[in-house]
């Protein structure tokens, strides 16, 4: 049975919105990082379904551009999630109202839309948001709890999962070693271990 590209980001969507679901499974996440990486070479661009602006720039705040590598916008965190909330309604769901409190909760702090605030607002409201998550009881953040932790679980997903991200932290993949280097630390527990034994 062969599966349309539909069909299998929403099954990768449902996968995401699942109580057990921890994290993506890397193979199953460049799946995703492949469509995008599709739609945009045709496109010229990739042109968002569900969400914009919002979701840009709270992937920007989770993984900024840094001296080791991209951020989470270069390594298609936005597109990754508009994917995924694309074919899944409940995902959809979250995104739209999470966006909408956090617009809200901007403005009643005298910062206006979400996007158009301040650099320092915005990374105040998440702050705020995370203290409050530590401290356990999130009263009136606690929607904003809630959608900030599907935010940081995505876009570090997202990022990890992509070419930038698994770079960032040095993975090679299954490859064969042509040589291997001993940690001293262990070549002096072996000669320990080889005297105690009298060998």
């Amino acid at each position: 049975m062969t599966l349309s590209r539909r069909e299998v980001l929403r099954q990768l969507a449902v996968a995401a919105t699942s109580a057990a679901a921890g994290g993506f499974n890397l193979e199953a996440a460049r799946v995703v990082h492949a469509f995008a990486a599709e739609e945009r070479a045709q496109a010229g661009g990739y042109a968002p379904r569900l969400l914009t602006a919002h979701v840009r720039r709270l992937a920007e705040l989770v993984v900024p551009a840094d001296a080791g590598g991209g951020s989470a916008v270069d390594a298609g965190a936005p597109e990754f999630i508009d994917l995924l909330c694309s074919e899944n309604e409940r995902l959809a769901d979250i995104y739209r109202r999470g966006v909408a409190w956090v617009d809200e909760e901007t403005d009643r702090r005298g910062g206006g839309a979400f996007v158009g605030a301040s650099s320092g607002r915005q990374t105040a409201l998440l702050d705020a948001l995370v203290d409050a998550e530590r401290a356990g009881g999130a009263g009136d953040l606690a929607p904003g709890v809630r959608f900030f932790a599907w935010v940081r679980r995505m876009t570090v997903d997202a990022y990890y999962t992509s070419p930038i991200g698994i770079r960032d932290v040095g993975y090679e993949g299954n490859r064969v070693a042509s040589a291997y280097d001993t940690p001293p630390a262990a070549l002096e527990f072996i000669d320990r271990l080889a005297d105690d034994l009298g060998l």
